[in-house]
């Protein structure tokens, strides 16, 4: 099957109705170089401490639990929140998710070395629905480091149209008589975003000769749609709130309490100001005392 790989900049009708077509989205363009640079510095100064107490023999090879570490200290930082809940990436969501979104918690950091063979960081084909993804959850991807021809990810473009793909042994039942063709999306480099349909049949493409190949991968839904069992357990952040549930918030509760704010104060508490971007608010001031904080990072 010939594909040709599109990279798109912005989310327009173009790049939505790709997405519709063929299931995933490879946007370019989203971050600062710096802050991908940050981002790589963090990962590979606390991989390279992981790996130089294991030639110390002081820890197992383990780097699934480095990689868990890695991404637990990481959601910490402002730099974390700078990336996945960027302006940018909210905006992209808006389109396909619409205006009310929230993140799941326990994001995955995914480190591929040459040498690495666990099944958890070398995924083989699969989707996500198979293990506790709702149909109406969106998953991503940060690419820390380039790829190259062998540790990328592969995709079966269009098969989200299939539904459910029956599954044996974690992977496609081979008595369905489907042919999975898969395409190696080898041009991803450093910085790109990607987003795929849950019900995407993909894989890790494989392991490099040579190169570490490292990514954030999240989970983002909307919060007007059902949340899986596995997602509520894991449950999630708000980053996004429409202008019918800011109105909803103004009046102050879902029993629509009326008048409750009648002859008085419309507005919304400074705690809640960034999700509630299009109230008014009580006690509203200019000054961020959070860049007083930053250096605790």
């Amino acid at each position: 099957m010939d594909y040709e790989i599109i990279k798109f900049k912005e989310c327009n009708d173009f790049a939505l109705r790709h997405f519709v077509k063929y299931g995933f989205l490879i946007v370019e363009g989203l971050f600062d170089e710096a802050i991908i640079n940050k981002t790589k510095k963090f990962f590979f100064d606390r991989f390279n401490h992981f790996n130089s107490l294991y030639l110390e023999q002081k820890i197992p090879n383990d780097v699934q639990a480095w990689s868990n570490a890695i991404i637990d200290d990481f959601s910490l930082t402002n730099t974390y929140d700078s990336l996945v809940t960027s302006k940018k990436i909210i905006d992209i969501l808006k389109n396909i998710l619409g205006p009310d979104i929230a993140i799941l918690n326990y994001d995955h950091a995914w480190i591929n070395l040459p040498n690495n063979n666990d099944p958890v960081l070398k995924k083989e084909i699969h989707t996500d629905a198979w293990t506790g993804t709702s149909i109406n959850t969106l998953l991503t991807n940060i690419y820390i480091t380039d790829v190259d021809d062998f540790n990328g990810l592969s995709v079966v473009p269009g098969s989200h149209i299939y539904g459910m793909t029956p599954v044996r042994n974690r992977k496609p039942d081979p008595n369905n008589g489907i042919t999975y063709n898969l395409v190696n999306l080898k041009q991803i480099k450093a910085g790109d975003f990607i987003m795929w349909h849950p019900l995407l049949l993909h894989s890790t493409t494989g392991n490099s000769h040579k190169n570490i190949r490292i990514s954030i991968s999240s989970r983002y839904t909307s919060t007007e749609t059902p949340f899986s069992t596995q997602e509520r357990a894991l449950s999630y952040k708000t980053i996004s709130v429409g202008p019918m549930n800011q109105i909803s918030r103004l009046i102050g509760n879902d029993y629509l309490t009326p008048h409750r704010t009648l002859g008085g104060v419309v507005s919304v508490e400074r705690r809640l100001k960034n999700l509630y971007n299009l109230c008014e608010f009580i006690d509203d001031t200019e000054f961020d005392y959070r860049k007083f904080i930053k250096d605790f990072e």
